[in-house]
Order: structure tokens, then C-alpha cells, then sequence
């Protein structure tokens, strides 16, 4: 089966810190068959973080809204953006 890759932009909320979250965001995407593959966290300002997250799914009708859906229901995650999706090999 063919596989997606994504790239989305998850704001956190000022009180928690990025490595809890980033636990937290690892299991949740297991729950929907798919994986964190790296992250890049940019201090934005006013204590708030964003974290780049690129992740790989499977090709799957309405993958990303339920990607999108469990990230927003992870502790600590304020907003998240779809940045890129792509077909990955």
C-alpha cells in the first residue's frame, strides 16, 4: 500500500513543555496507523512553541482529517496546520 507523508505545523499551548507533548502526539498518530518520523520545534514567542512535525501514513481515503482530528484532541496542543502532504515512495 502506498504511503503519504505530511508535514504539519502544531501550536502548543504556553504551559506544557514540547517533549511531553511530542510523547503524547507519537502514540496518538499510532492510533490512526501513522508515525512520527522527526520533529523541529521553533520558539515562536510570548512562551509559545510551534512544532514542525513530519509524519508517514497510509494512503487512505480521509487520512489527513483524521490525522488532523487526533492531533487537535493531544494535551497541550493549542492549533494544527496541514503544511505539505505528498506521496511517499
Amino acid at each position: 500500500m502506498a504511503k503519504i507523508m505530511a508535514m504539519v505545523r502544531v501550536l502548543l499551548d504556553g504551559s506544557v513543555q514540547p517533549p511531553d507533548v511530542v510523547e503524547g502526539i507519537r502514540k496518538a498518530l499510532q492510533s490512526v496507523g501513522a508515525n512520527l518520523e522527526r520533529y523541529e520545534e521553533n520558539p515562536i514567542g510570548f512562551g509559545i512553541t510551534a512544532l514542525n512535525v513530519i509524519l508517514t501514513a497510509p494512503e487512505e481515503d480521509g487520512i489527513t482529517d483524521r490525522i488532523m482530528d487526533t492531533l487537535q484532541g493531544v494535551e497541550g496542543v493549542s492549533s494544527v496546520e496541514l503544511e505539505m502532504v505528498s506521496r511517499a515512495g
